[in-house]
């Protein structure tokens, strides 16, 4: 549901989130919705402060029950280090307002229900947010680390994975809680089945990143006439997993192959190897993408 926008960026409420604030509202918990919408666009704007900090357009926020997303134009080409900023951006920020909360509460003496409700909102939000777990900060994180050594893909799989454990293993635990308390943990249920689907979508849309990086390097390319561009010099025998895994977004790569008497026996530029790469698999050699 879209609610109004902040400056240009349009704020929209997920209907997992407003399922959330439903539940608080039928507990009694009504006075305390604010503080947790409050909390979660704090640290959103952070995630968006950080994505324009580094040149990238926020389009707009939705907030999630756990979080949100910023959904940031030309994200799927950020560098790792650059999503590893964004994401930790929301965390941090969420970090730095519950050690305030803190310290007035402990300093001040502060000890009203509401400030301590809200110091746990901001810790809970950041820790749970840390989670490595797709599409949360910390499945971010973990994703772009992943993406140093190995491609992309399988960055992305790997993680996806991990997140269906993990939201095996809450369920597991709201089930436990059932049995030997006899108490349904409903936020716990919620922040199961989102995972999953989550992790689901996650896994459904990483064969379009590559393709997507592709087309706009082609576009950049065509209306620039120029862009930055790596070289990298391989032996024929050389797996196409260990180069694809170097290709940056932010630059255009052309490879000079040599043969087993290190003589040029050709060359491929990243789009060569990009549209060759279903039909030959990452595991063949850089030799067999200079056969017709």
């Amino acid at each position: 549901m879209r609610v109004g926008k902040v400056g240009n960026i349009q704020l929209i409420l997920n209907n997992w989130f407003i399922a959330l604030i439903a539940l608080f509202s039928l507990v009694g918990m009504a006075g305390k919705v604010l503080l947790v919408f409050s909390a979660v666009l704090w640290h959103e704007t952070f995630h968006a402060v950080m994505a324009i900090i580094l040149g990238y357009k926020v389009r707009e926020i939705e907030l999630l029950p756990f979080g949100g997303v910023a959904r940031i134009d030309r994200l799927g080409e950020a560098s790792a280090k650059s999503e590893i900023l964004m994401a930790a951006a929301g965390p941090a920020a969420s970090l730095v307002l519950a050690a305030a909360v803190y310290i007035m509460i402990n300093q001040f003496k502060l000890s009203s229900d509401i400030a301590v409700f809200f110091y746990e909102t901001n810790l809970m939000l950041a820790l749970f947010n840390l989670i490595p777990a797709l599409p949360l900060d910390g499945g971010r994180i973990f994703r772009a680390f992943l993406s140093c050594i190995c491609e992309y893909t399988k960055a992305t799989l790997i993680t996806a994975n991990i997140s269906k454990c993990i939201s095996f293993g809450l369920i597991a635990f709201a089930l436990y809680d059932y049995v030997s308390e006899g108490l349904f943990n409903i936020s716990l249920t919620i922040a199961a089945v989102f995972l999953y689907v989550a992790a689901r979508a996650e896994i459904k849309i990483i064969g379009y990143r590559t393709m997507r990086l592709l087309a706009n390097k082609k576009a950049d390319l065509s209306s620039r006439g120029f862009m930055t561009t790596t070289h990298y010099t391989v032996m024929t025998g050389t797996a196409v997993r260990d180069i694809v895994r170097l290709f940056n977004p932010e630059k255009y790569y052309i490879l000079l192959v040599l043969d087993d008497e290190f003589s040029i026996c050709g060359t491929l530029t990243e789009t060569e190897v990009w549209e060759a790469l279903p039909r030959r698999g990452y595991h063949a050699k850089i030799g067999e993408f200079l056969q017709q």
